[in-house]
């Protein structure tokens, strides 16, 4: 039997479908607002630039965690417990899998519509300032493969004889309620260890 050939426009119209629907699966919603704009309270407005491409903090409706801080990549952003008294824990090892949010030094006197808490700096063993939420250090997470993915809520690593704990930074200034291993929100895995 000899395979049947499909017209081109068939195939076309399957790519415009896969494509439309990838467009509308999403880990969750972020919106933003001009500096100083009025959003209704949940978007972002003038934010902290970061230093990786001048991206901005923003806020991002993700599912079981509610609304959580977001980098202008909508990467989410993290804290963790043992670096509740604003003392840099999270070096070397640690810090390649939870990247710092390394800003500028003016950085401290931006804020974001919708959050309550002060932003501020801190300086990095390394030198590098980094962004902080009422004196915790703010972090990504190197598993969070897409915006809208929370793999690190809940995560507990250690690192150099430290135990770190990570959350989700909300925009309520208090930590959601954890889940355990972790979740993503963009395609439900579970994160409960490093690696794919």
């Amino acid at each position: 039997m000899r395979p049947t050939k499909r017209p081109t426009w068939a195939l076309l119209g399957v790519a415009v479908l896969i494509a439309l629907s990838g467009t509308a699966c999403g880990g969750g919603t972020e919106t933003t607002s001009p500096a100083g704009g009025d959003s209704k309270g949940s978007t972002q407005a003038s934010s902290p630039a970061t230093k990786d491409g001048g991206a901005n903090v923003a806020t991002r409706e993700i599912a079981k965690l509610g609304r959580v801080l977001v980098d202008g990549k909508g990467m989410t952003l993290y804290t963790n417990e043992a670096e509740r008294d604003g003392t840099i824990r999270c070096v070397d090892g640690c810090a390649d899998f939870w990247p710092p949010v390394t800003v500028d030094k003016d950085a401290a006197s931006t804020s974001v519509a919708g959050v309550s808490g002060t932003f501020g700096v801190v300086e990095r063993p390394d030198g590098a300032t980094q962004l902080t939420l009422d004196g915790q250090p703010l972090y990504t997470f190197k598993e969070d493969r897409s915006p809208g993915s929370a793999r690190g809520d809940g995560f507990t690593d250690d690192f150099q004889g430290t135990t770190f704990v990570w959350h989700a930074a909300t925009a309520d200034g208090a930590s959601p309620k954890a889940t355990a291993g972790g979740d993503d929100g963009d395609n439900g895995d579970d994160g409960g260890g490093y690696g794919y």
